[in-house]
């Protein structure tokens, strides 16, 4: 198996700069990445101001800073597909499948799953169903595979 190399800092930061220049991309200390911008679902959709947070050796962390806090469907008590409701802090990727690694170019990765994230919270707001796919936070791949087998039938 060939080893991909890993993203460095700089590496990272020139694609958001790339991707998405309208943002505030910055290289914080030795270790840390930092992007602020308004993201949109669609051309139609809300804006959201997005904070994207990279430290070496851990995972990007995405958080909506603003609406805060994100409107709720109907009688819902929480947001779906969050790590943290209070800060806001979307699952874009399960880390246990391996789904992102530093090799991996963060604007062409979690930047558009942040993206899709939005698109997704925008029609939970409409019809209260999260359609966005994904995990309940616990569950294991072999778990999730047979829910989905079970549900096809």
């Amino acid at each position: 198996m060939i080893k991909k190399k890993k993203l460095t800092l700089y590496n990272q930061l020139a694609g958001l700069k790339r991707d998405f220049s309208f943002g505030e991309s910055k290289i914080v200390n030795s270790k840390t990445l930092q992007w602020i911008g308004t993201l949109k679902s669609s051309p139609i959709g809300d804006d959201y101001k997005v904070k994207l947070i990279y430290e070496l050796g851990k995972n990007p962390n995405v958080y909506v800073l603003e609406p805060t806090p994100l409107k709720l469907f109907e009688g819902k008590k929480s947001l779906p597909h969050v790590y943290d409701h209070k800060t806001q802090r979307l699952c874009l990727f399960y880390p246990d499948w391996k789904e992102w690694n530093s090799s991996k170019s963060i604007a062409q990765t979690v930047m558009v799953w942040a993206i899709e994230w939005l698109y997704h919270y925008e029609l939970w707001l409409i019809t209260g169903e999260w359609l966005g796919g994904g995990t309940v936070h616990g569950e294991t791949k072999k778990d999730i595979i047979k829910n989905e087998a079970d549900n096809s039938i």
